[in-house]
């Protein structure tokens, strides 16, 4: 008789040893309950740290492993510039909370994930302790995973010098850290100055819609690095660039100069945006935390395309410093134009109606004039939002969204916000300011409203 070696199907023999599994089972009920309907990368997360905490309990995944194997991120992720996991694992320990504490509040098991760690812990319900707690006694907030690397590098916060190319490489590159803590201490200034008393004002109507749309949200900071290399190659780069693996390159051969090469390839290092849009991302987060909407913030290059599958995204600045924006170029009516080679700016009105102009031209000088696009459509998954801020310089993005967040709306898209079935807005918005300040006066050019 002739013995064949037969090779186990891997999938098969995990099936056969989860089947049965009070644990697995368990994690089978969560990922499709109410509160988990919208969350697939959380669903993915959960499934592939219960599979290998009940298969294999001495292994404990990083966030490298995470990150590549159920996320999509490619093999150079960086934790110390992406906080995809951590933060992901933050909403996570908010949902097991919820669950455990409505539809999950009688169940035998209890599936916790420590601080510090990545890997859940089943306990019987009755034998949970405070420490295993989901939320922090003390603060009541959800405990955050320690950090398996260095922060996020300080460099984001160096600004971007006035449009229109008036900066200097050398100034960006010679940036020491006692410059970058001013910024720093500048921003939270700014922010404690003015903020506190505008939120003492109530919720307008477009942080209420946040605060009751599914899902969390995310703020993406503009690539204020991308714009000056894209200054340098004198061309827009695309997004299909931008994400590639290999970025610059194509920008580097493009430029023969040897010290632009090298001034390209410094850049690239960066991770910067400017003060303006650095207040920005700042109001949005402690405005929502008032409203109690969880958001993270995120820098444009260390995004995803699943991150705009699920909950609520704002993505701050045009196309030439978040390639991102142009993902949803097909939903918006009033396009920015940053035309780097003419050194012209405008935005587009697709679809004029009668009395509004087919360009606006934004004008640099002393006293600029700039337009700014606010939209309002949805994600790519049309299960959550995404909120463009599109202007035509970093002072008009601070203005939008200060309006947005703190000004008086117009009743038609109040009342708007108010319903269940928002699918899109646009506000086209003009404004006057000196360089290097923001306004926080506009006038309501025309709207969409749909």
């Amino acid at each position: 008789m002739e013995l064949r070696s037969q090779v186990a199907d891997p999938d098969a023999m995990e099936k056969a040893l989860l089947e049965g599994d009070s644990r697995w089972e368990l994690v089978q009920r969560i990922v499709v309950s109410e509160g988990f309907q919208r969350a697939s990368q959380l669903r993915s997360i959960l499934r592939y740290t219960s599979k290998l905490a009940i298969l294999r309990p001495n292994e404990t995944p990083g966030e490298f492993e995470i990150a590549c194997n159920v996320l999509g991120r490619r093999e150079d992720f960086n934790p110390a510039n992406d906080n995809i996991v951590r933060a992901q694992f933050s909403h996570l320990r908010r949902k097991l909370d919820h669950y455990f504490r409505t539809e999950g509040k009688a169940e035998p098991i209890v599936l916790t994930i420590p601080k510090g760690s990545y890997s859940p812990v089943f306990t019987p319900h009755q034998a949970r302790t405070d420490s295993q707690a989901l939320a922090d006694p003390s603060t009541n907030e959800p405990l955050e995973p320690a950090s398996e690397s260095a922060g996020p590098s300080s460099d984001r916060m160096k600004g971007r010098q006035p449009k229109w190319r008036n900066w200097r490489f050398g100034v960006l590159i010679g940036l020491n850290s006692t410059f970058i803590l001013l910024i720093i201490m500048y921003l939270l200034l700014h922010y404690s100055s003015r903020s506190k008393e505008q939120l003492a004002q109530g919720t307008n109507p477009f942080v209420q819609f946040l605060s009751r749309s599914e899902g969390d949200v995310t703020i993406v900071e503009p690539d204020t690095s991308l714009v000056m290399i894209e200054d340098i190659a004198g061309t827009n780069i695309p997004l299909s660039d931008y994400v590639s693996k290999d970025f610059p390159q194509r920008q580097l051969a493009m430029t023969k100069d040897p010290a632009l090469q090298k001034v390209i390839s410094s850049l690239n290092g960066y991770r910067t945006t400017s003060a303006n849009e650095g207040m920005i991302a700042l109001d949005f987060f402690e405005t929502l935390k008032q409203a109690g909407v969880h958001a993270t913030i995120r820098y444009a290059r260390d995004l995803h395309v699943k991150d705009l599958n699920e909950g609520n995204t704002v993505l701050i600045g045009g196309p030439n410093s978040d390639p991102w924006v142009t993902l949803f170029n097909d939903r918006i009516n009033f396009r920015h134009v940053d035309n780097i080679a003419e050194q012209k700016g405008y935005f587009e009105n697709l679809h004029p109606a009668p009395g509004e102009q087919v360009r606006y031209n934004n004008i640099y000088s002393d006293q600029s004039v700039g337009y700014v696009d606010i939209a309002l459509t949805q994600n790519l998954s049309l299960s959550g939002y995404v909120l463009l801020i599109n202007g035509a310089d970093m002072q008009a993005n601070e203005a939008a969204a200060r309006f947005l967040l703190h000004g008086r709306l117009p009743a038609e898209i109040s009342s708007l916000l108010n319903r269940k079935d928002v699918r899109y807005f646009e506000l086209f918005l003009r404004s006057k300011h000196i360089v290097g300040e923001a306004d926080s006066t506009f006038e309501l050019v025309t709207s969409r409203i749909k």
